[in-house]
């Protein structure tokens, strides 16, 4: 009987999260048709600034974001991401996940920050030089433009609002972020 009220208590920890998590559009692409075809994981190593969110939210809950990335031998993907809660002075919050990487599905990481609830992420732009990726969850309602640098040239802002534009997207609706750090 115990067992059964845990269980009942994590099903609907895990349900509110999701729904509390979305950003509030119920915008559904076909992910894997936007999604870059050839893709090499190594380049995602390293260290990521957030410059950009897509997503209906007004007020992130997470800014001045940073990635880092780095693969073990056994080829799991640790994730560690590092922000400032509401604002780029906010208090300092820590995640630390872990994700996975298919070479038959080469533009797909699937990640995860709490338990086993992996969720999949899709590359659908790279750089030539690997400096800027357009990253999308699964559904198409968040839109994440990571870059190896915190600040971009306006020539680059441009083209990376053309390709948001060309996925499918407004570009108006990108929040660049504000870039303190």
């Amino acid at each position: 009987m115990i067992a059964f009220r845990h269980l009942t208590l994590l099903f609907l920890f895990t349900l509110s999260a999701l729904l509390f998590t979305n950003c509030g559009e119920n915008r559904v692409f076909n992910m894997e048709d936007k999604a870059v075809q050839e893709f090499n994981i190594d380049h995602f190593m390293g260290n990521w600034h957030q410059v950009a969110l897509l997503c209906q939210e007004k007020k992130s809950k997470m800014e001045a974001v940073t990635l880092e990335a780095s693969m073990d031998s056994k080829g799991i993907i640790h994730l560690f991401l590092k922000g400032h809660k509401f604002t780029p002075y906010g208090p300092a919050r820590e995640l630390t996940g872990k994700g996975k990487w298919n070479e038959k599905k080469p533009a797909v990481i699937r990640s995860t920050f709490f338990l086993n609830f992996y969720r999949d992420y899709y590359i659908l732009h790279a750089e030539e030089d690997n400096s800027v990726f357009i990253i999308s969850n699964h559904t198409g309602t968040r839109l994440h433009v990571l870059s190896r640098h915190p600040s971009l040239s306006s020539a680059e802002i441009e083209s990376i609002r053309n390709k948001v534009q060309a996925l499918g997207y407004d570009p108006g609706e990108l929040r660049w972020a504000e870039t303190y750090f």
